[in-house]
């Protein structure tokens, strides 16, 4: 009796690929699993935003800068990813990214949605963008698009999908429970990208770490590299600090009542630590995940 070959490779790739990388790993993991029944990124059933965030004019504008820091990454994403396809050296890397593309638009549209639920149309949302985009996050980013720009596959794989989508991680967990009790709507879009850029790095660590295997001369550039983010990295969360944090502690002053108890950091209650405290702590997660992303890839400081 003959019998389909389902464990014979369809793709050309490389030893990074365990078949997890597919499009139909992707429709698995997302319209038919995580995105089921969804409507823009959460469950038409969840409980609508906090009247508060409507209200207070404050809590309000911090809602908006949140949003808009995740749409200028996540447009940083679209256009690398994208990008990224051409570039991909084997088809099912090419197949992979393509994905990946359609997630980070998902998440752009997604957040976009959110903006102009609350009023803000395209022109202000892009203006908000501008606004939140500190001259070092500016940095940040564009030494993302230069490994674009130089068509280089390994570095711009190194920049998305190891160091953006790896920093995300603690920034996502964090704000998932920044905004639980005031739009759980929010906190489930949040959750939802947080589980595709879990799927990203994980491609990323896997393609990469199967480079790096006895290649010095590689593992010397990607070193460099990585000592760049990392400089940038810190310079990103000090300016968040600078320009903001007088925003965001008015504003958690104001409602902790309601924020105070939750457990922002493990053992940690949000009343406990002040704005400045939270950041300088999210700051010490990032580093401590890019630590460990790291040490999957093989390199240890």
């Amino acid at each position: 009796m003959n019998v389909l070959e389902r464990t014979s490779p369809h793709f050309t790739a490389g030893p990074w690929d365990n078949g997890t990388f597919g499009v139909q790993t992707w429709l698995e993991r997302t319209p038919w699993r995580t995105l089921r029944g969804s409507q823009y990124g959460c469950q038409p059933d969840i409980a609508p935003p906090s009247e508060l965030v409507w209200e207070d004019p404050l809590l309000n504008q911090i809602y908006k800068l949140d949003i808009a820091t995740f749409l200028t990454a996540e447009k940083v994403s679209v256009d690398g990813i994208s990008r990224m396809v051409s570039l991909a050296p084997d088809e099912a890397s090419r197949v992979f990214m393509a994905t990946q593309a359609l997630d980070e638009a998902r998440h752009f549209e997604v957040f976009s949605r959110r903006m102009a639920d609350f009023g803000v149309t395209p022109a202000e949302r892009h203006g908000l963008m501008q606004r939140v985009t500190t001259p070092q996050m500016r940095q940040f980013y564009d030494l993302i698009g230069e490994q674009v720009d130089r068509g280089d596959y390994v570095a711009a794989l190194i920049a998305h999908n190891v160091i953006l989508e790896g920093m995300a991680y603690p920034v996502y967990r964090y704000e998932i429970k920044y905004w639980s009790r005031l739009d759980a709507g929010l906190a489930q879009m949040i959750q939802g990208a947080f589980a595709d850029e879990v799927h990203h790095v994980s491609y990323g660590e896997a393609y990469v770490r199967s480079l790096l295997q006895g290649d010095v001369a590689l593992r010397n550039r990607v070193d460099g590299l990585l000592r760049d983010f990392e400089r940038l990295m810190t310079g990103v969360f000090e300016a968040v600090i600078d320009h903001y944090i007088g925003l965001y502690q008015a504003a958690a002053n104001a409602h902790l009542p309601l924020m105070g108890d939750i457990m922002i950091f493990p053992g940690r209650r949000m009343a406990e630590l002040s704005e400045e405290d939270q950041v300088r702590l999210l700051l010490k997660e990032v580093r401590d995940e890019h630590t460990q992303r790291l040490a999957t890839l093989g390199i240890r400081r």
